[in-house]
């Protein structure tokens, strides 16, 4: 498959701000229930999902008719998914983007359902949801709910950093080299040869952007190759992280906070947002004074950088502080510790 770029396309190429709660929820889905196992890591994340699910909610959803949300995921990266689960633009909380989700317009339900439908069958049940019924887009949202609280929830805080770690790298490398250097270098089975992306493990129709642009969206669990024509902003979502990695739950890695010490490694997880010295230290629950120490000793081991708009300073990773964070998603501590050698 190929992703054509006219001028104007090259253009109006631009990089997600943030992450979305929602999109990874439904990605880790089909990771959850199609992707294969590749590494002892994502078998733990499998088990300890399926073994949260059967505990809790999830099984009363299904019981009182709700929908899976396994029925909506796709089963590769070339299929579609519906555009209500894969939102381009991100809120802050999974509550936000489902609000948003139930505020769906009709027409935009039929429409979005209507083009999946064609080219996959999906369950029964999408026909209410397609008339926007209220109860099925309720039972979609706690289908939604549950599955982020067993799959993505426990991890959600380490994920959202390196999420937001690949994308400092992308700006970066956007202001040193361009839109082309991007995407040359956003994944290993994507090559760009100019004026195409091309994707040689996706089977598909070659997609053409028609002078709309493209959004790239770091994503976790799996990429998503746009697939829908009338996308009025095509996504790539494309994958950073395949899995959770070998951390604790709660998102904080052992062998991160082992080498920085858990304030610095709870600081440069915030920085990798791009924050100010103010809100950092309300990120983090420490002082202004103290964030701002933790953020010098990270800048002095080249990690974060510093720059000051009249008395306010804003901190970003450098590019050896995001291949860090990045390094504390996917690997063990010897990773690390390649990662800050010389």
């Amino acid at each position: 498959m190929r992703i054509h770029f006219a001028a104007s396309d090259l253009a109006r190429v631009r990089v997600a701000e943030a992450p979305s709660p929602l999109a990874t929820t439904t990605f880790s889905a089909f990771r959850l229930r199609y992707g294969r196992s590749s590494s002892p890591a994502l078998d733990i994340w499998r088990r300890t999902t399926n073994a949260a699910r059967r505990t809790a909610g999830e099984a009363a959803v299904s019981e009182d008719g709700g929908p899976p949300l396994g029925g909506l995921v796709a089963t590769g990266p070339s299929h579609p998914v519906p555009r209500l689960l894969r939102p381009h633009q991100a809120l802050p909380t999974l509550d936000e983007e489902i609000e948003r989700l139930l505020s769906t317009p009709r027409s935009e339900l039929r429409a979005d359902l209507g083009y999946v439908a064609a080219h996959r069958p999906l369950p029964r049940w999408v026909r209410a949801l397609a008339e926007g019924d209220p109860a099925a887009l309720r039972r979609l949202a706690q289908a939604v709910r549950d599955h982020y609280r067993a799959a993505v929830g426990p991890y959600w805080r380490g994920l959202h950093a390196a999420l937001r770690a690949e994308q400092a790298e992308r700006v970066r490398q956007w202001q040193e080299g361009g839109v082309e250097r991007v995407l040359a270098t956003m994944h290993p089975r994507m090559h760009w040869c100019p004026p195409a992306l091309e994707l040689p493990d996706v089977d598909g129709p070659d997609y053409h952007l028609g002078g709309r642009g493209l959004l790239l969206a770091p994503a976790a669990f799996t990429s998503y190759i746009p697939c829908d024509p009338d996308d009025v902003q095509p996504t790539l979502h494309y994958e950073v992280v395949a899995h959770p990695g070998p951390g604790v739950p709660d998102g904080t890695y052992g062998t991160l906070a082992a080498l920085l010490g858990h304030s610095r490694a709870a600081v440069l997880e915030v920085v990798a947002e791009g924050v100010s010295t103010g809100r950092l230290a309300r990120r983090t629950g420490l002082s202004p004074a103290s964030a701002s120490e933790h953020a010098t000793v990270l800048r002095r081991a080249g990690l974060v950088t510093t720059r000051r708009w009249g008395r306010t300073a804003h901190h970003t990773l450098t590019p050896l502080g995001a291949q860090l964070l990045l390094s504390a998603l996917r690997g063990t501590a010897g990773d690390l510790c390649r990662t800050l050698s010389p």
